[in-house]
């Protein structure tokens, strides 16, 4: 049976870029509001475009986090996940509430990326993809 990917995501080019701003500081800067925003490469909000349009965004994050007893998540709690999880599911809804996040946590981005946390999900992601995603 031959499987189509609907909106794939470019696991090999994303992760190139992760590794070259991992342990990198994000720069803060004054917006419009005079607030401190993080100043992110342009490629970060390309990567969050392209996750948030692919199959491997889940758009039930919320509920998939509560299924999996995930109600309240530390950082350590997700670079544990990143690291050891076998659970295609749930590091694939952890890594889309990391992407999606940055728009009520400034600087949730800046965190994953600079301790290499949004590269380990990434790469475990990719890892524990099952045969025939998303058409099973």
């Amino acid at each position: 049976m031959m499987t189509t990917v609907l909106h794939d995501f470019n696991f090999s080019a994303y992760d190139q870029f992760l590794a070259e701003i991992e342990g990198q500081p994000v720069e803060w800067a004054p917006g419009r509001s005079l607030e401190v925003h993080p100043q992110y490469d342009a490629r970060m909000f390309a990567l969050a475009k392209e996750f948030e349009g692919s199959d491997y965004f889940d758009k039930n994050f919320k509920r998939t986090l509560m299924q999996k007893q995930h109600e309240e998540i530390t950082e350590d709690d997700v670079d544990e996940i990143a690291r050891t999880s076998e659970d295609f599911f749930d590091v694939r809804a952890i890594t889309s509430v990391v992407i999606f996040n940055e728009r009520r946590m400034d600087g949730m981005w800046a965190s994953m990326t600079e301790k290499g946390i949004l590269r380990r999900l990434l790469q475990r992601l990719q890892s524990l993809t099952p045969e025939g995603f998303p058409n099973f």
